[in-house]
């Protein structure tokens, strides 16, 4: 699957789910991970962070962590993840990332 493609899937299901569409923002996310599978772990959590799933978005961020994903050297300036921040297991996760102060 082409990165822009798994891009443009993830960014559809944030905005179907905006936007109410939940059966959209369903198989958006659907089709993200028939493509990409636990490759897009850091996306699941942006999107499940903005459908408000926060255990789900949480389990994803510990996903993408175990296994080294890219897309976390975003985590502390990512405003996708805002509704975690205030999590104590989201702040676990950034702490074991070990960031520069």
């Amino acid at each position: 699957m082409r990165p822009d493609y798994v891009r443009s899937l993830v960014s559809k299901a944030m905005i179907y789910a905006k936007l109410r569409r939940q059966g959209d923002a369903r198989a958006a996310m659907a089709a993200v991970m028939a493509g990409a599978g636990d490759g897009a772990a850091y996306q699941y959590a942006q999107i499940y962070a903005q459908w408000n799933d926060l255990k789900s978005a949480l389990d994803w961020l510990d996903k993408a962590r175990q296994l080294g994903d890219p897309g976390l050297i975003f985590l502390r300036t990512d405003a996708l993840l805002d509704p975690l921040r205030r999590e104590p297991r989201f702040q676990a996760i950034e702490k074991a990332l070990k960031f520069p102060n």
